[in-house]
């Protein structure tokens, strides 16, 4: 496991104490999809899209699907797609990693801990797409919610009221969304996010929607193609 889960149920003398709500999207920042097997297998499935505009030209439209098949730390595939193209798969399977980029030849890699490395880096399409606007969200209104058996929190998000922004946030214009964090784990079960951020002429939105579904289920993990196999 690359990151230890954080503790959200403190004890006294009965026992576990849940903790209250306000607790947990702090607490989610510190979990990543790769620490997450506390969730069993599950398959993680993200679509952004992002719009930039500069002055009066037309706009840029980037689109990406990014698919993690979680079935345990040995035996797991990633994927990221980029306006119908591959850009990126990694496919551990029987603890041994398998690399590609783009539609490329599958290379195995030395060892799978630079997998699962690269696996916290970029397999939390959450964060990538909130950037420097995760210094000025507001998680508002919680509710409690069940997904797949598993309770979760449903938080609505909103841009910081009366907020003074730092050099890096002041760009960000719209932050707006919600999201389910698991109770247990603290991991982000769903996600809907839109941020607009302006800098001089350039305006770039944001749009993001993710689902981690399947729990406790077959992932669906592919194995390398035979022929680069042993």
């Amino acid at each position: 496991m690359l990151l230890l889960l954080p503790l959200l149920l403190a004890c006294n003398e009965s026992g576990p104490v849940a903790q209250p709500p306000e607790v947990f999207p702090e607490a989610a920042d510190r979990t990543t999809f790769a620490s997450a097997e506390a969730l069993g297998a599950y398959v993680m499935e993200a679509h952004s899209e992002v719009t930039t505009t500069r002055g009066e030209g037309p706009p840029g439209v980037v689109s990406e699907v990014t698919r993690l098949r979680w079935q345990s730390e040995d035996q797991w595939q990633w994927l990221k797609v980029r306006d119908g193209l591959p850009v990126a798969e990694v496919r551990v399977w029987e603890g041994v990693a398998w690399r590609r980029s783009g539609e490329g030849e599958f290379r195995r890699q030395a060892d799978v801990a630079s997998a699962r490395a690269d696996l916290t880096l970029s397999g939390d399409p959450w964060s990538g797409a909130l950037g420097t606007a995760a210094a000025r969200v507001e998680y508002r209104e919680a509710v409690e919610e069940d997904i797949e058996g598993r309770k979760v929190w449903r938080y609505r998000l909103a841009l910081r009221a009366n907020d003074t922004p730092g050099r890096k946030t002041r760009d960000v214009t719209r932050v707006e969304g919600q999201v389910w964090i698991d109770q247990e784990t603290a991991v982000r079960l769903a996600g809907e996010l839109t941020v607009e951020t302006t800098f001089r002429s350039q305006r770039k939105s944001t749009q993001l929607r993710f689902a981690v579904t399947n729990l406790g289920g077959k992932a669906g993990v592919e194995p390398p193609p035979s022929e680069v196999r042993p």
